[in-house]
């Protein structure tokens, strides 16, 4: 067998492919610092999942994607991680505005939905309601409704 690397053909010049970046978002009810969860889709070729997101002080950041480990310090290793700083700074960017996007989308929504009574308002309404009708009828049309229910 030979180990010699030289008689691997090797690319000289690589094409450096425009990167795209799909965030998906998924906004949860806060726990701790936990606000959400974001998978990433890269160039329509590549998945990473569970990307956490997370609040600080000092506003939203990017928690790796990371399995146990007893012989980390955290207790965590993570399982995919960036390598530059411009590439964290860019996947930070893209997580926080696909969160964001998320967040109002849910407003929007919220908001679309009229808001609901509770069932001892909605029965004090009725009431009224039902007061209302009465005294707005006639007076031959209570005679009449009262001759009928003593028949």
């Amino acid at each position: 067998m030979n180990d010699d690397k030289t008689n691997i053909p090797q690319e000289t010049e690589q094409v450096a492919m425009p990167m795209k970046l799909d965030v998906t978002a998924r906004p949860i009810e806060p726990k701790g610092n936990l606000v959400g969860f974001a998978n990433l889709k890269i160039n329509d070729s590549f998945v990473i999942e569970d990307f956490k997101i997370l609040q600080s002080d000092k506003g939203l950041f990017i928690g790796m994607p990371s399995k146990p480990d007893k012989n980390s310090p955290t207790g965590y290793r993570d399982t995919a991680k960036p390598i530059t700083k411009e590439f964290r700074a860019e996947l930070t960017g893209a997580v926080v505005a696909a969160y964001h996007a998320e967040i109002e989308k849910l407003k929007a929504r919220a908001a679309a939905v009229p808001e609901k009574q509770s069932i001892p308002e909605q029965l004090a309404e009725g009431k009224k309601q039902a007061a209302k009708d009465n005294a707005e009828r006639s007076a031959p049309a209570k005679a009449d409704k009262a001759k009928n229910a003593e028949r």
